[in-house]
């Protein structure tokens, strides 16, 4: 992933993941479930119909690859290129007009989830994300839930690692100094 786009890259594949997968048992007739990307606003009121949510509630960057770089590919020249790794903490959210309907899009996508290798959507060889649940004490997902308007539904949190966001090359002003000349004036 190149650029700041890198981390909705991400989220729209782990997106597209689900709603490629979605049995037809879930997806048509009278349950009709959706797959939705929220974002905080979409959260703040209430989710609507059936519908299993992705939402990301926290970026960081991840601590084990800050010096990592982007190693050149081919005939490229010249040094390496830093790269700002994070890793993309997300919350699935499954909301349904029963129970059943809840308990079976959250257990789906966590099936799907454990079943899955590493994410690649046609990235380079070295940008895959790998998705794992994430240790989350409940007290902490309650103030998450806390902001919102919506009322609490079933929650599960992930992380995906790791998105390699591209830093911009170190600049150049020229070649480096060799001579100085310092202007002395006429005699």
């Amino acid at each position: 992933m190149a650029t700041y786009k890198g981390v909705n890259d991400a989220l729209v594949a782990l997106e597209e993941f689900f709603k490629s997968r979605l049995p037809e048992e879930l997806s048509g007739g009278s349950i009709n479930a959706r797959i939705a990307l929220l974002g905080s606003a979409d959260v703040a009121k209430p989710i609507s119909g059936n519908c299993l949510a992705i939402y990301l509630h926290r970026i960081e960057v991840d601590p084990h690859g800050r010096s990592r770089f982007f190693s050149k590919k081919g005939t490229e020249q010249g040094p390496p290129v830093p790269e700002l790794p994070v890793n993309l903490h997300f919350l699935i959210i499954a909301s349904a007009g029963s129970a059943t309907i809840e308990a079976d899009l959250m257990s789906w996508a966590m099936l799907e989830l454990a079943n899955l290798g590493p994410l690649n959507y046609g990235w380079g060889d070295q940008e895959e994300l790998t998705i794992v649940p994430e240790e989350m004490p409940t007290a902490d997902l309650m103030r998450i839930w806390d902001e919102f308007e919506a009322s609490y539904t079933s929650t599960v949190p992930y992380v995906a690692r790791t998105v390699r966001l591209r830093l911009n090359e170190p600049r150049t002003e020229g070649p480096a100094v060799v001579t100085r000349v310092l202007p002395a004036g006429e005699r």
